[in-house]
């Protein structure tokens, strides 16, 4: 069990931490970039994003707007953080549904599945 764990964390360390250092490499050459080879590397950027998971695409982009003063990027971000709450609710609410479904599926077994229709 021990063993998992180490591997978990190395796996994690591995994974995690060059992800960040990419994204803040990537932001700074965004913003040390000539207009032109800002759009270049915003693209590039912004295809990395599409790849990520939603958590990590949110910390990317939150990262971005800390360091620009682009009013598309906070809107985006905004967007992004909205659309991720509403998934959310979402996986919430169709948990919650299976539970109720799971519930009245036991509730019906311990009754012996016999209905009093006449």
């Amino acid at each position: 069990m021990k063993y998992i764990r180490v591997y978990f964390l190395v796996l994690l360390v591995y994974t995690i931490i060059p992800l960040y250092a990419s994204i803040d490499s990537d932001i700074e050459a965004i913003q040390n970039a000539s207009e032109k080879e800002k759009f270049k590397l915003m693209n590039a950027f912004k295809k990395n994003l599409v790849q990520m998971k939603e958590e990590e695409r949110i910390q990317a982009m939150t990262k971005l707007t800390k360091h620009s003063k682009n009013v598309h990027a906070k809107k985006a971000l905004d967007e992004l953080k909205e659309k991720s709450k509403l998934n959310r609710m979402k996986k919430y609410i169709e948990q919650q549904q299976i539970h109720e479904e799971n519930i009245a599926s036991e509730t019906e077994d311990m009754n012996g599945g016999d209905n009093d229709e006449d």
